[in-house]
């Protein structure tokens, strides 16, 4: 990043909802294809907080859990730490992605939604492709966004006018001329953010370059990718870049997605978008 975005980003980071270190290893764990329940059980039980909340989450009406649950591991059992570390961190960013970005054109709720569908889009796609998609996906793809929250604070009317009149002259994607104009764009900020947050470096990865997978390619940044195509898709946060991006073909063709697949995968999140919303507490008023 040029000198002056990176002192933005140091000095405001701080504003962001801080991520507990317990999240941060836990995503670590679930991310370690060899770990055990048991293990993934150790992190959480480290943490108080967490611990109550799993649990809560583990005996409630939306987990239908046949007898009740009394310990960590059992919720883990129960749940999976794929889905606990995707509450934990959703709950955690959920107030602050609500709230309206006018720099990207997004009104309330509408980046939290998108993000919601990305991780939708990302949770659900191992039943349209070939190759397995990793269980920490739908955590990237829930924040793979985060950066937006930053840099829209210096998104004035003025320079979000510089970023189109850029996009239209040159004839480049948004994020291709936010770049172009900031020296930065909102996904190599997020993976500053997760860095911070001291995520693992394939989750950072997935955020700072999920409009460039084929950079760096895996599955878990193919997944992100597509993920937020799809949310853009179903129409989840178009705001001032609209369709405006660069969709990766190869990044399907990696995972063994079809056109087919796609189009039934956009429908499964359009499904399932409100019912995941009220999970989170955060169903936009009205809606």
């Amino acid at each position: 990043m040029g000198s002056m975005i990176d002192t933005i980003v140091q000095a405001e980071i701080e504003n962001l909802a801080p991520m507990p270190a317990s999240i941060a290893r836990l995503a670590g764990v679930v991310g370690d294809a060899n770990a055990s329940a048991q293990d993934i059980a150790q992190v959480i039980e480290l943490d108080q907080a967490l611990t109550a909340n799993v649990l809560r989450l583990a005996n409630s009406a939306w987990s239908a859990a046949a007898k009740e649950i009394s310990s960590v591991r059992e919720a883990v059992l129960r749940l999976g730490g794929a889905r606990i570390l995707e509450l934990a961190v959703g709950h955690r960013v959920a107030r602050s992605m609500s709230g309206r970005c006018d720099g990207y054109g997004l009104g309330e709720y509408e980046l939290w939604r998108h993000s919601v569908a990305a991780a939708l889009a990302a949770e659900r796609l191992d039943r349209f492709v070939t190759k397995p998609v990793p269980g920490v996906a739908f955590t990237a793809a829930l924040v793979h966004d985060i950066g937006k929250l930053l840099l829209n604070r210096h998104l004035d009317r003025d320079v979000v006018a510089q970023i189109e009149a850029v996009a239209e002259s040159e004839h480049l994607v948004q994020v291709e001329a936010e770049r172009r104009v900031l020296g930065t764009d909102h996904a190599e900020v997020g993976g500053v953010i997760a860095s911070h947050w001291k995520f693992p470096a394939p989750l950072v990865q997935a955020i700072e370059y999920h409009h460039d997978p084929d950079v760096q390619p895996n599955a878990l940044l193919d997944a992100v990718h597509i993920a937020n195509a799809v949310a853009k898709l179903v129409g989840m946060g178009l705001g001032t870049e609209g369709m405006n991006m660069r969709a990766s073909p190869e990044s399907g063709s990696r995972l063994g997605l079809t056109a087919t697949g796609l189009e039934s995968l956009c429908a499964v999140v359009v499904t399932d978008l409100a019912k995941t919303e009220e999970l989170w507490g955060c169903k936009r008023h009205g809606a």
